[in-house]
């Protein structure tokens, strides 16, 4: 009795910590199957013990056998847990009858006396190879020529989705590999097209899968190794060269058993690289709007303050949120007109985009910060945007509301100011016109010898003079050369090319490679925009090396420039580089911009 009772007690103990997870129904299906060949749709319950199985119509298809059931039961026992999972199998074999891309409905089933729903699917049915006897197989690979027990073919091609677009129109390029051996093992080394005339912007690959496509009249085995959008940045046309590639893959070779020949599998490498591509680029229209910021797609623009009552001294924060479909990560910031009395500072920009095989979408948001620094009242005009559209082949321009702001006295705008609510320039000091009468004992002093017509009083009277003089002179030249927008940015460079330079030294010191490069290459091109007084638009390496002679730039220091650019560009691409390799990108880059800054100075000194 007693050991009955343990047993019992046992039992129970067991039962209550054996934890099932939530039922679940699913149906799962190969994406693509070849016609006339069978495939297998399974539909699977989890945790379940199911009854009165519902399957819909396989319309398109022919039913061969089936259902056909298994049952598996898996415990597992994790920090003193006992879970169990139990799966319920039901296989359809099937065979497509003809092309096409095929819905199925969902199946239904009882379990516990609850129904459950599976998911539906989508089949694409591709057509037989044109020029080779289709077989029934299982595992739906595309035919191979065993005889010779070789892979029949194997390539690889670029995929654009354009080849006529406009100047900053988002291209998607992709790279696949094709074979018709029994499988695609690895990829051994890759060295891509390094896109020259393009900025790229990689489309990550998440688990890259092997797939089946029909293309030029025959089925391969398919697999994606890159995606990416292009951004062409200059018109007329364009060449993509060619990728080079070692694949490894999975061919069939005959081998003597025990019974005789059979099939055995053995892996090969093959070499093989894309074909050239060629895209035309149109130029974008005449006639830019002064607000085009660089943006061509879709866009839309609001605006928003955070006050529009703020005192003295207080923050005044303006949030521009540029939203749609295009160019987003390389669009330039529209220009605030903030009011002359208002101390503005640098914008933050904040990007939130999506990047997806239709292009990049999502929204740039740009945070302006100023200070008033006088009362009354301001007008913060209309922000202005302006893109092109693709779509309507034109140019669009969107615009944010104007603010009136109030401008209060703040506690720290200072008991000597007042404001007569115009501008800064216009301020009158008071309590200096009365002065505090001297109280207390002082001592009389005889006077001294006449000041009036020596040599120290007209000199009191020069010097000042002398001084104004040069003070008047330095400001207005000053002024004028503030007012020269091209040649501040020419003096600004350096300091520039500098800061970006320091966050690419941080990047090298963490050792990340991709936003190393990316920085430098800003840095460069930045650098040799504002030197050369010309938009980075207007910049790329047809022309790079003509508008440094024309800076008086020597051919040594031209090299450099074009060796650093063509480093950056590649290094995005190719495999990893080593820390000796960036490291030495980097003293190149310093050392160019220094022998740049030296021919500067020769120029003037000359």
């Amino acid at each position: 009795m007693k050991q009955r009772l343990t047993i019992i007690a046992l039992l129970i103990f067991a039962f209550g910590t054996v934890m099932a997870d939530d039922v679940k129904f699913t149906a799962s299906a190969p994406r693509q199957v070849i016609a006339g060949q069978q495939f297998n749709i399974v539909y699977t319950l989890k945790n379940g013990d199911g009854s009165d199985l519902k399957v819909p119509d396989f319309k398109g298809m022919d039913l061969l056998y089936g259902p056909g059931k298994s049952r598996s039961s898996q415990f597992s026992i994790i920090n003193g847990r006992t879970t169990s999972t139990t799966e319920e199998s039901y296989t359809y074999t099937l065979t497509a009858k003809e092309a096409g891309t095929f819905t199925i409905a969902a199946a239904t089933i009882t379990s516990s006396g609850k129904q459950y729903t599976s998911n539906t699917l989508t089949i694409k049915v591709l057509p037989p190879d044109s020029n080779a006897q289709q077989g029934a197989t299982q595992n739906n690979a595309p035919s191979v020529s065993s005889g010779q027990g070789t892979d029949d073919k194997t390539f690889a091609r670029i995929i654009l989705s354009k080849t006529n677009v406009y100047e900053q129109e988002g291209i998607l390029a992709t790279i696949k590999i094709y074979t018709k051996a029994a499988g695609i093992r690895s990829l051994e080394s890759a060295t891509f097209p390094s896109f020259d005339g393009f900025v790229v912007q990689d489309i990550p690959i998440q688990n890259p899968q092997v797939e089946l496509e029909h293309y030029s009249g025959e089925n391969y085995s398919v697999v994606v190794i890159k995606r990416a959008l292009l951004y062409p940045q200059r018109s007329g046309k364009i060449t993509i060269d060619p990728g080079k590639f070692e694949v490894a893959v999975q061919v069939i070779r005959p081998v003597r058993g025990l019974f005789g020949m059979m099939q055995g599998y053995e892996d090969i490498n093959k070499r093989i690289q894309t074909q050239t591509a060629t895209v035309n680029v149109k130029p974008l229209p005449s006639g830019k709007p002064a607000s085009y910021a660089n943006a061509v797609g879709n866009f839309t623009i609001a605006s928003a303050i955070n006050t529009l009552t703020p005192k003295t001294n207080e923050a005044v924060t303006l949030k521009i949120k540029i939203k749609g479909k295009g160019n987003l990560k390389y669009i330039k910031d529209p220009q605030v007109d903030f009011p002359a009395d208002f101390e503005v500072y640098d914008p933050k920009t904040d990007l939130n985009i999506n990047t997806t095989l239709s292009g990049v979408e999502g929204t740039r948001t740009i945070e302006y910060t100023a200070i008033p620094r006088s009362a009354g009242e301001f007008d913060i005009p209309a922000v202005q945007f302006s893109y092109f559209d693709v779509a309507a082949g034109k140019y669009k321009t969107l615009q944010t509301q104007a603010y009136r702001l109030n401008v209060a006295k703040g506690k720290d705008s200072g008991g000597g100011q007042v404001s007569d609510y115009t501008s800064k320039e216009e301020l009158k000091m008071l309590n200096e016109d009365i002065r505090y009468i001297k109280n207390g004992e002082f001592e009389l002093q005889q006077s001294p010898q006449p000041f009036f017509g020596t040599w120290r009083y007209w000199l009191a009277y020069l010097i000042p003079v002398i001084i104004f003089a040069a003070y008047v002179i330095i400001n207005r030249r000053q002024a004028k050369e503030n007012a020269n927008v091209k040649l501040m940015k020419t003096r600004r460079a350096n300091k520039v090319a500098a800061k970006r330079l320091k966050t690419a030294g941080k990047y090298l010191k963490e050792h990340n490679r991709e936003l190393f490069y990316s920085e430098v290459l800003k840095a460069v091109w930045g650098y040799l925009s504002d030197k050369l007084m010309l938009p980075v638009s207007e910049l790329n390496r047809d022309n790079i090396a003509s508008e440094l002679h024309k800076y008086g730039t020597s051919d040594e220091v031209a090299s450099m420039f074009i060796d650093i650019l063509n480093i950056c560009e590649f290094a995005q691409y190719a495999p990893s580089q080593s820390d000796e390799a960036m490291d030495k990108l980097y003293d190149d880059t310093v050392e160019a911009i220094g022998k740049m800054e030296s021919t500067k100075r020769n120029n003037k000194q000359q």
